[in-house]
């Protein structure tokens, strides 16, 4: 796609108040004949294209490889020997589940548990955790992943377990995850508790991710109420969901107490590089996908 390619899009439909502003130059404006330019749908169409070109190119030179889109001077062009596609097309898709929930009609049962298996293997990549030191603890779906049993309880305790972390005070009931979808961890080896352990949430609903914080009952040391977990060393926090942080006003973000580190999609994107994935889960997201698009207004 090309710069003007995308503005004639979004200049065939103008506003009814755009009067003359829909054509693109003097010579084209029948009402113009004298050739003096004036500001009109077309241009501000330009400009806004312009600067969302401006964007891709910025994305495309941060995150090079793992970006699927080729951006050039006026045009753009989507890699298809890119190995990140399927994850970045899904990410995208998300996204658009937000800005189009009546058209798209997803419950967010398939959807969240893919997003939640997704973003268990990006937390790991960020702090070097291997494949067996990062489980799927939230229940989007029904059940939680990585073999964890179902009741809270015994998931809590089977975590502990593979952490080699002491458990807490827990729930005799419930099922629940206390928002701690994804959990990984990155031991010595010596089999000593004390590591870097992160907890995060995964959600695909807009803008939670500005407010949902990871319960204490996760984190703090607090007298009044045990942990779950005790870990020995205080574990990191995390959020990961599809808007992007850069169309985030500047001025909120600035405000902003972050609930955990923010992982955006780009910022999902950035530490999967050189990830491979479950070939199931790329396929479970590729359909996904596939229902997606067809859905997506025309």
């Amino acid at each position: 796609m090309s710069v003007d390619s995308v503005t004639a899009e979004l200049s065939g439909d103008p506003p009814d108040d755009a009067d003359d502003s829909e054509f693109r130059s003097p010579s084209e404006d029948p009402a113009n004949p004298n050739g003096q330019l004036r500001p009109g749908f077309w241009i501000v169409s330009e400009d806004s294209t312009v600067d969302a070109f401006g964007e891709l190119s910025r994305r495309a030179g941060w995150l090079r490889d793992q970006y699927p889109v080729n951006v050039g001077h006026d045009s753009a062009q989507l890699n298809d020997s890119a190995a990140s596609q399927d994850i970045y097309r899904f990410l995208v898709l998300l996204r658009a589940r937000q800005l189009y929930p009546n058209a798209l009609e997803d419950d967010g049962e398939v959807s969240g548990l893919l997003f939640e298996e997704l973003t268990k293997w990006a937390f790991g990549a960020y702090v070097g955790a291997r494949p067996d030191s990062q489980v799927r603890f939230g229940v989007a779906g029904g059940s939680r992943g990585d073999g964890l049993p179902q009741p809270l309880a015994q998931a809590v305790q089977e975590l502990g377990r593979r952490t080699r972390e002491p458990t807490g005070q827990v729930p005799t009931a419930g099922v629940g995850d206390y928002k701690a979808d994804a959990v990984v961890w990155k031991p010595f080896g010596d089999q000593v508790p004390g590591q870097l352990a992160l907890i995060g949430q995964a959600t695909i609903t807009e803008g939670d991710w500005e407010e949902e914080e990871i319960p204490a009952r996760w984190t703090d040391r607090n007298p009044r109420q045990s942990r779950l977990i005790n870990w020995r060393a205080r574990p990191v926090t995390a959020v990961a969901f599809p808007e992007t942080l850069d169309l985030t006003p500047r001025a909120r973000l600035e405000g902003m107490q972050m609930p955990g580190i923010p992982f955006d999609r780009l910022r999902l994107l950035s530490v999967l590089d050189g990830q491979i994935f479950p070939p199931q889960l790329t396929e479970q997201m590729r359909q996904w996908g596939d229902d997606m698009v067809n859905r997506i207004p025309k």
